[in-house]
């Protein structure tokens, strides 16, 4: 189980926090080109004080960099440095940081210890918690990885407010995802405070970070390898991660793409005679008052509905070639569905890919 650690100012405790849990050896830190000038030299001071020697790598920043050839950089960044079993691997970043840095420590030398710093919300309240790490293929995302728990997720508040405001907007909708399926209540928080916390201002912003992160530990607690209950996260990334590959990760940020799949979900699950169409509108209305998009933007490159519908059927839960549909029966209580009609899902999709105005990027 991991130990988890939300508030603001923890950065400074990582060296501390680790030598608590046992950690020895040499610290080596995964980073990007744009997270690590700003927190690299804490870092290193933090782990220094505890008696850490570090080294780090900084990554092009990106979903690009998430990729078996970028894991064969690192590996050998860490060949070259003698990394040892015992060292520990530590992820300074965001979603794309986190995935691929806990690959590498789930494979090299067979595995070592890994620890996860997340530096956005979308991390600190999804990404790095529950273990899923991986690296993408050019047809689908994810879809190389492994189960590697990280021994300490450390999570600094402070940190959020250095993110451009469209990643921190993307960084919501893993919230109102959350609350969508598991926390009606947590819904009524975010829509009451909805300004505040777009703008970082709000002093629930830590509150509602650890509670979607406990909410994120006691479902990965009882399902840790997405056997059954633990599918009810992919809310809104069926169709949002066949949006991402099919735009070859450039044009949605992740948190974008699921939002668009929350509105596909939710469309489906009021089509399938589940859902109240009221719920599905509220969703909807909340998402956008986070700055969030409802449909595809309008953008200069042809998406056809089915380049979307071959991307979701390499979907890593597909089984016997059905998606598995994350649907909602009422705000705060999600199910697991396979029959739904696929002429249903391509009248959806084409909904979504619909023209509209552009985002405000």
């Amino acid at each position: 189980m991991s130990t988890l650690v939300i508030g603001e100012g923890t950065l400074g405790e990582l060296g501390s926090r680790m030598r608590e849990l046992g950690l020895a050896g040499r610290a080596f830190v995964i980073s990007d080109e744009r997270v690590y000038p700003l927190y690299g030299e804490e870092v290193r001071q933090s782990l220094q004080q505890a008696g850490f020697d570090s080294a780090a790598y900084q990554l092009p920043c990106g979903e690009a960099s998430k990729s078996l050839s970028t894991t064969w950089v690192l590996y050998d960044w860490l060949v070259e440095q003698r990394a040892e079993r015992r060292d520990t691997v530590i992820a300074l970043g965001g979603g794309v940081v986190g995935d691929i840095a806990g690959f590498v420590a789930a494979t090299f030398l067979r595995g070592m210890p890994f620890v996860q710093v997340p530096t956005t919300i979308l991390a600190q309240i999804d990404s790095a918690i529950g273990g899923k790490v991986g690296v993408d293929h050019p047809r689908g995302k994810n879809l190389i990885g492994a189960f590697y728990p990280a021994c300490l997720i450390l999570s600094d508040t402070k940190v959020l407010r250095t993110l451009p405001r469209r990643e921190i907007a993307a960084g919501w909708a893993e919230a109102i995802k959350c609350a969508m399926i598991l926390d009606a209540e947590l819904l009524d928080l975010l829509e009451a405070n909805a300004k505040g916390l777009c703008d970082l201002t709000s002093p629930l912003l830590s509150t509602i970070i650890e509670r979607c992160a406990r909410h994120k530990v006691d479902v990965v607690a009882q399902d840790e390898r997405e056997t059954g209950l633990r599918m009810i996260l992919n809310y809104g990334h069926t169709i949002g991660h066949a949006l991402e590959a099919a735009l070859d990760y450039q044009v949605l940020l992740h948190g974008e793409a699921v939002s668009i799949g929350m509105a596909g979900a939710a469309a489906i699950s009021v089509a399938v005679g589940l859902l109240e169409p009221a719920a599905a509108e509220r969703q909807n209305q909340i998402l956008e008052s986070f700055g969030l998009p409802i449909r595809l933007p309008s953008i200069d490159r042809p998406l056809s509905v089915e380049t979307v519908l071959e991307r979701m059927s390499r979907d890593k839960k597909t089984r016997g070639a059905r998606n598995q549909w994350i649907l909602l029966d009422r705000i705060g209580h999600a199910r697991i569905e396979s029959n739904v009609p696929v002429e249903l899902v391509e009248r959806i999709l084409r909904s979504l890919l619909a023209p509209s105005p552009a985002a405000d990027h």
